[in-house]
């Protein structure tokens, strides 16, 4: 199948490898191959080199936002990122991959990886069967900012103070302080969802205490990249803001995480 990765990273690798895309690209040098493991077994994936032309082929951009050279970017490509902002359709990803002690790229969680995408040119629709096949949950909504809100929501609370205190997932939900941080969080967020016109499936914090809870001591990705916090925090302030909504657990967040920052936060 002809497709393409841009950012191929432990995210954008195994969606690439399950949905077996011909091409990829990834910021750091030398020949890509990656072993991934997917519900029907282990995949040797090695894409050719990123085309210079890429015509009407899908493009799947998982680089991280602050890397992505948008000026370049086509309307067909999805983004498979966190945060908001992003000048292209979105591909939300619920799922969390690290590397194994073998070096291979594994999901994280107990259920199956989950990805919400909105309307897409229908050459995505082989990729999304190949994702399926691969074990992969696939949703296909009208609107998909319910979904990408919820996402930033999540990534805006347990990550960062997982940056700010350098303790693992289940370190920071097992201190009651922070626990209830994560929780007044995810109420704020919520809430500035719902004010700036964001419907949010309910439940959002069962839902959100369910999804940290399976992934166990995966890193979050705000720790490789302390960067990613300016496409996820300040977006939702700035929701707030516009709608005079007080946050203030999300601003105590922000002001923790923020310090390590290397660059605008």
């Amino acid at each position: 199948m002809q497709w393409a990765v841009f950012g191929a990273g432990l995210v954008g690798s195994y969606l690439g490898a399950a949905g077996g895309a011909s091409h990829a690209c990834r910021r750091r040098q030398g020949p890509l191959r990656e072993r991934v493991c997917l519900a029907d077994g282990v995949r040797e994936w090695a894409p050719q080199p990123f085309p210079q032309q890429t015509g009407e082929m899908p493009v799947l951009v998982a680089s991280r936002a602050h890397h992505t050279p948008w000026q370049h970017c086509q309307p067909h490509w999805l983004a498979a990122q966190n945060g908001l902002g992003q000048g292209l359709p979105v591909l939300v990803c619920f799922l969390a991959v690290d590397r194994d002690a073998e070096g291979r790229i594994v999901s994280s969680t107990g259920s199956p990886p989950r990805v919400v995408c909105g309307p897409v040119a229908a050459s995505w629709q082989p990729i999304f069967q190949a994702w399926r096949g691969a074990g992969l949950v696939v949703e296909t909504v009208a609107d998909i900012r319910p979904a990408q809100w919820e996402k930033a929501i999540l990534n805006a609370t347990l990550g960062p103070l997982c940056l700010a205190s350098g303790r693992s997932m289940p370190e920071v939900m097992a201190d009651a302080t922070a626990r209830q941080l994560v929780l007044a969080g995810l109420a704020e967020g919520e809430a500035i969802a719902a004010a700036n016109g964001i419907a949010l499936a309910p439940d959002l914090q069962p839902r959100a205490l369910a999804f940290f809870n399976a992934m166990g001591d995966h890193r979050p990705s705000v720790l490789n990249d302390p960067a990613e916090l300016a496409w996820v925090l300040p977006p939702l302030l700035a929701a707030a803001q516009r709608q005079r909504l007080p946050a203030p657990a999300l601003q105590e967040i922000f002001a923790r995480a923020s310090s390590l920052c290397q660059g605008p936060c």
